[in-house]
């Protein structure tokens, strides 16, 4: 038993701390290596099962100002993060074959670490989105669906700052943030100005976009896997987050087929 603990414990030590890019050491919420799991854990717990109950004997609050600022901000936010990831490509320049993490500390190595640790915050944030449908007692739009991709992001993002952060992975964050941007800005309308949504096909394109996202994310990442490129990036983090784009693509063309399909006669 004694060698079995030791060795998990060397693992540990090896996998989150001598692994770890020492670049981003001391970020916050990257160190020490199980705070993450502690917020998500605490995420899961409060919209699962504790948010429920403080809020079933409670009229639902009301969140519209709040929700409004939080929609305006994460646009801003995910524009931000968009623009400036195009333009860290531009300037690094980029091969869709496979793309090596940069390590160095070079300025646009530093000014893309930057961003991809920006953007892990900015899934942490994300989170909020559950906890405000808690909060208005919207119990229904907490789907496994819409949870595991929330927390999934968080923890993946974490993953890939701790050890990789940039290189091939960047496209993932480029392409969430363009739809994010747009998801958010329809949120926003929903609430600032629900005449321009309530008959509109917004969210079913946005849902396709998603799917879009998704099969690029998982021809992107399969590239390198196919062509047998080696760029310094273990193939077990390539297959990873391809078949979890895979799932996504999966489940998210089950929500479509579900909310657009062939409308049901009563």
């Amino acid at each position: 038993m004694a060698l079995v603990l030791k060795a998990l414990y060397n693992g540990y030590d090896r996998y989150f701390y001598e692994a770890q890019d020492p670049r981003n050491a001391d970020h916050f919420l990257l160190n020490p290596p199980w705070l993450p799991f502690l917020v998500l854990a605490g995420y899961l717990y409060f919209v699962l099962d504790l948010g429920p109950k403080l809020m079933a004997n409670r009229k639902p609050f009301d969140l519209k100002k709040l929700i409004q600022v939080y929609n305006l901000l994460q646009v801003l936010a995910n524009v931000y993060l968009f623009v400036a990831g195009v333009k860290v490509i531009i300037d690094m320049g980029i091969t869709l074959k496979c793309q090596p993490v940069n390590y160095t500390n070079s300025p646009f190595a530093l000014r893309e670490l930057r961003l991809v640790y920006l953007y892990y915050l900015l899934k942490v944030s994300d989170l909020l989105d559950t906890v405000f449908f808690v909060l208005r007692k919207k119990q229904s739009h907490v789907s496994f669906l819409h949870v595991y991709h929330h927390a999934g992001m968080v923890l993946g993002s974490f993953i890939y700052n701790r050890f990789f952060p940039g290189g091939h992975f960047s496209m993932l964050g480029l392409c969430n943030t363009f739809v994010h941007a747009i998801m958010y800005f329809y949120f926003f309308l929903t609430i600032y100005r629900p005449e321009l949504t309530k008959n509109a096909n917004w969210k079913k394109y946005i849902t396709i976009m998603q799917m879009v996202q998704f099969g690029y994310l998982v021809f992107h990442f399969a590239t390198p896997i196919v062509l047998g490129v080696d760029c310094g990036i273990p193939k077990f983090w390539l297959w990873l987050p391809m078949i979890q784009n895979v799932f996504m693509m999966v489940l998210f063309s089950d929500f479509y087929a579900k909310a657009y399909g062939r409308r049901k006669v009563k």
